[in-house]
């Protein structure tokens, strides 16, 4: 018997089968490389042959609709082209590019955007195989009540699995954010992600036992161990459905509602947070909009996604983050300088205030998608008051220039800020004064309060969000919250940690804004607590 742990937490569950472990073979050709013109015929060929298949994938998926307009994104043609007029064949053009394009968005300091690195690797995949000759399925030989194992898994392999089959996932790679993950959650099929090269241990044929919410994976299982799980199991599938039967009520702590929204990255992502319960968005994160583009997104395109996202809340509310980008996570139109330290750089609130044109096209698209819902908008990395009144004096410039044209939108239309810094916690009754709501990033602030890199294995200890400092800075910003009347939610992980749910209650959180596979659990907690 084997024990093998990951720290990730992927999708919850418990399941017991066979291992299917997955053999990737890359599909390959040996010809002499042609012309410029010839290699890029060759790539265009196989774009629209890769185009055709995800079109037709995108009739039944929200995720395939997304591909739909990654592949049609100019940063992809302009990107192989370039490298095939450097003397690339198309193969090779392919694979550069796909490596130059993934490794910008796997260096965002965002969970979420970092995981779309794995959308682009799967397109590139496919405009690869096409030009081979055509997609492999590497599926096939997958049983009943098998749990299947790879190294990574792609939105693309979703379309060949036979999921009244599988038990579950394992993978070496990915993240809470990865789509196997949004997939495996919202199929309720348990998963663990990040497992690394412990993966390798696992070959087809093992028994296994995973336990997504503890991150475990045990191969080859006594008797003791795999009878205890399968209770375990039973119990877990219990739980669910309790917490499934308070996904949709409203929470109450005495006279004051307590909201639990949930945060997103596109519209997709909106229409499935309502589904499943969520009483809005407390985050949607524009900067996904700029990230698709090789150039910046129109005000047009950005208040076509805004108002989109905005009708999918069917009145509910939608909190859009304004741009939040830096030096960590760069945009290729955008002039980045050269940072030491990207996390105390240029981002977020600072860019914007100092591409005021940018600023205000994405300001005046928010504003116009007011008229679709209860549209509000929230302010990134603001660390002083100075900071907030020039992106409100822009806000209402706007909103000038909008009535002038005669366009319609919600002229008092709710101002909030993130608190994600210290300067912001320690400030936090001078900003009360001037916003409309609080969202408490946790993410990023455990890590300035604690000066702790949350992505560096060797200080990870100390990104801990149960800090007496992390916990005395969240409940004063709640008290000037309070003392402003205003309300204060929290967007972080911290949130989605039912472990937190309690402390976060009593603190007096008026908004728990979650990853939408936590919607019930965190409304199962609230409304135990509420409800003694």
């Amino acid at each position: 018997m084997k024990l093998l742990s990951t720290s990730v937490r992927a999708s919850e569950g418990i399941a017991v089968g066979r291992a299917f472990v997955v053999r990737r073979t890359k599909s390959s050709i040996n010809r002499e490389k042609g012309s410029a013109e010839s290699e890029k015929s060759l790539f265009a060929t196989a774009l629209a042959a890769s185009r055709e298949q995800i079109a037709h994938l995108a009739e039944n998926s929200d995720i395939f609709a997304a591909h739909l307009e990654i592949i049609d994104d100019e940063m992809i043609v302009d990107s192989v082209e370039t490298a095939i007029n450097e003397g690339c064949s198309a193969e090779d053009a392919v694979s550069s590019s796909c490596e130059q394009i993934v490794s910008m968005f796997e260096a965002m300091d965002d969970e979420y955007l970092a995981a779309r690195a794995a959308d682009v690797k799967d397109i590139f995949a496919r405009i690869s195989q096409n030009l081979a000759g055509g997609v492999i399925n590497p599926f096939e030989g997958v049983e009943n009540g098998d749990i299947v194992v790879d190294r990574e898994l792609f939105p693309s392999d979703m379309a060949l699995l036979d999921f009244s089959k599988i038990r579950g996932f394992v993978t070496a790679e990915g993240s809470t954010t990865s789509h196997v993950c949004i997939m495996a959650r919202n199929l309720s099929l348990p998963a663990v992600v990040g497992l690394g090269d412990a993966s390798a241990e696992i070959t087809t044929g093992d028994r296994l036992i995973i336990d997504g919410a503890e991150g475990l994976v045990i191969v080859n299982p006594d008797e003791y161990t795999l009878n205890d799980y399968l209770t375990r199991g039973l119990n877990y599938q219990a739980l669910k459905q309790e917490q499934q039967a308070v996904a949709n009520c409203e929470i109450f702590d005495g006279d004051r509602r307590v909201y639990v929204f949930a945060n997103a990255g596109s519209v997709e992502d909106v229409e499935r947070a309502i589904a499943s319960g969520a009483d809005g968005i407390g985050l949607f994160r524009s900067e996904f909009v700029y990230m698709q583009s090789s150039q910046e997104p129109t005000e047009d395109k950005q208040y076509e996604i805004y108002a989109a996202a905005a009708r999918a809340c069917n009145g509910k509310p939608l909190i859009i983050r304004t741009l939040d980008i830096g030096g960590d996570k760069a945009v290729p139109y955008l002039d980045f300088p050269k940072e030491e330290n990207p996390f105390l750089g240029w981002r977020a609130i600072r860019i914007s205030l100092d591409r005021v044109d940018m600023f205000c096209r994405q300001l005046r698209a928010i504003l116009r998608a007011s008229t679709d819902g209860d549209v509000r908008v929230m302010f990134p990395m603001v660390v002083c008051v100075d900071e907030l009144r020039d992106a409100k004096y822009y806000l209402e410039q706007c909103k000038r220039e909008l009535e002038q044209g005669g366009v319609a939108f919600n002229p008092n239309i709710k101002v909030g800020v993130m608190i994600e810094t210290p300067a912001s916690v320690f400030i936090a009754d001078s900003l009360a004064a001037e916003c409309d709501f609080f969202s408490i990033g946790t993410n990023d602030l455990i890590q300035y309060i604690m000066a702790a890199d949350r992505a560096n294995v060797k200080v990870s200890k100390l990104y801990n969000p149960y800090s007496d400092a992390v916990l005395r800075a969240v409940q004063s910003v709640i008290l000037a919250a309070q003392n402003a009347n205003i309300e204060c939610g929290m967007c972080g992980e911290l949130a989605s940690d039912n472990l937190a749910t309690e402390r976060l209650l009593t603190m007096g959180l008026d908004e728990f804004s979650v990853n939408v596979g936590s919607i019930a659990k965190i409304k199962y907690e609230l409304n135990k607590l509420t409800t003694k």
